[in-house]
C-alpha cells in the first residue's frame, strides 16, 4: 500500500490591532477554519512604492488594486495601506513589486493591516482567492479547500522561496470508509466542493523525497470537522519542509544525562535573526537528556543547552553541518552543572 502522510490544518492567528504597542498574537480557531471569510476590507493588490513614514511607528505602502472582494477598494485604484514599523508592533513586511491578498480594517481614515491578519502573498493565498471570487459572484464555496506548499526554509541565513506543490493527491477519509480524493493544481490548490457532515482525516501522497512536516514526525492525529457549523468553507494550508534532524543526548563530563531545554540556532547571527522573524527557532525539552530536533534544513547550526533547574548559564555547542534531509547524531557534552 502506498504510504501517505497525515497532515494538520494550520492554526488561525489573531492579534489586537495596534501600530504602537507590542505585538501580541494569540492562537485560536477551531476544527473548521473559516477565518478566510472574516474582515470588512479584503482585496488583492501589488505594492508599487513605499510612501514617507508619518511617524517612527508606522509604514505606509501604495498598492495598485487588482480585485476587490469586500470593502471600499476598487479594481484599478491606487490605495494606501498602513502597518507597523516591524519588530514587536505587528508590522507586515510588504515587498515592492509583490502581489498580496490584503485583509485590512479602518482605523479612522487609515486602512491598516498587520502580521496577525490573514494578509499574505497572492501566491500563498491562491486557495483563498478562488473561494473569495466564488463568494463575491454568489456561488457556493467548497466545503473543504486548501493549499499544499513547501514552507520557507533557511540556507546560509537566507529564506528559500515558498513554493506550491502541484500534482499532490489529497484524500479525505470519513466514517464508514467514505473517502474522496483531489489533486492539487499548478498553484498547489485542492478543493472538495461537497462533503457530508462529519469528521475526516486528511492525507496527502508523499511529496518529493527529503521532505516532511511537524505533525507527521510528531505522530499527531489529524481531523477536520465538516458541516459542524452548518456552513461550507473549511480552509487549511498543508506545509512541508526538508526532513532533516539532529538527534542525540546531552551529557556532562561524567557521561550523566542532563535534563533541560535544547534550541537549534543557525550558526551565523543573520540566520538566527531571520529564523526568529519567520516563525521562531526549533527547540525541545528533555527530562532524560535525549533530544530529537526535526526539520533542520541545509545549513550550519549550533545547539544551545539550558539546564532544567539552577542558575547555570546556557552552553553552546560547536557548529554542526546539516545537509538536505540528513539525520545527524550528536552527543552534546557540557560542563557538569552539579555542585
Amino acid at each position: 500500500m502506498r504510504k501517505r502522510l497525515s497532515l494538520a490544518a494550520s492554526l488561525l492567528i489573531f492579534c489586537v490591532p495596534s501600530l504602537v504597542t507590542a505585538c501580541s498574537c494569540g492562537i485560536g480557531g477551531g476544527k473548521c477554519d473559516q477565518s478566510w471569510n472574516y474582515g470588512k476590507e479584503i482585496f488583492t493588490g501589488t505594492v508599487t512604492r513605499q510612501l514617507i513614514q508619518p511617524d517612527r511607528f508606522t509604514k505606509v505602502f501604495q498598492l495598485s488594486v487588482s480585485e476587490s472582494f469586500r470593502g471600499h477598494a476598487i479594481a484599478g485604484q491606487d490605495i494606501q495601506v498602513y502597518t507597523g514599523n516591524g519588530g514587536g508592533d505587528c508590522g507586515y513586511r510588504f515587498q515592492i513589486g509583490t502581489s498580496y491578498l490584503v485583509y485590512a480594517y479602518l482605523e479612522g481614515d487609515r486602512l491598516v493591516t498587520s502580521i496577525c491578519s490573514l494578509t499574505g502573498t497572492a501566491a500563498q493565498s491562491a486557495h483563498i482567492i478562488k473561494q473569495l471570487r466564488a463568494l463575491r459572484n454568489r456561488e457556493r464555496v467548497a466545503d473543504l479547500f486548501g493549499l499544499v506548499r513547501r514552507f520557507p526554509e533557511f540556507f546560509d541565513g537566507e529564506a528559500l522561496e515558498v513554493k506550491a506543490l502541484d500534482a499532490r493527491r489529497v484524500r479525505v477519509v470519513g466514517s464508514n470508509n467514505f473517502e474522496l480524493s483531489a489533486t492539487t493544481d499548478p498553484e498547489g490548490v485542492f478543493s472538495f466542493p461537497t462533503l457530508p457532515a462529519g469528521s475526516y482525516s486528511l492525507d496527502v501522497d508523499p511529496p518529493p523525497s527529503g521532505m516532511s512536516n511537524w505533525h507527521l514526525n510528531g505522530g499527531l492525529p489529524v481531523t477536520v470537522e465538516i458541516g459542524a457549523t452548518m456552513l461550507p468553507g473549511c480552509s487549511t494550508t498543508l506545509s512541508f519542509m526538508s526532513a532533516g534532524s539532529i538527534k542525540g543526548r546531552v551529557i556532562d563530563e561524567y557521561d550523566h544525562s542532563l535534563a533541560g531545554s535544547i534550541t537549534l540556532e543557525p550558526a551565523d547571527e543573520k540566520g538566527a535573526e531571520a529564523a526568529k522573524r519567520l516563525g521562531g527557532l526549533i527547540s525541545s525539552t528533555t527530562d532524560t537528556g535525549d533530544f530529537h530536533l526535526l526539520l533542520a534544513v541545509p545549513g550550519r547550526y549550533r545547539l544551545v543547552y539550558r539546564p532544567k533547574a539552577g542558575t547555570a548559564p546556557p552552553v553552546t555547542s560547536d557548529v554542526i553541518q546539516v545537509n538536505l534531509g540528513e539525520r545527524v547524531d550528536f552527543r552534546f557534552k557540557v560542563p557538569s552543572v552539579r555542585p
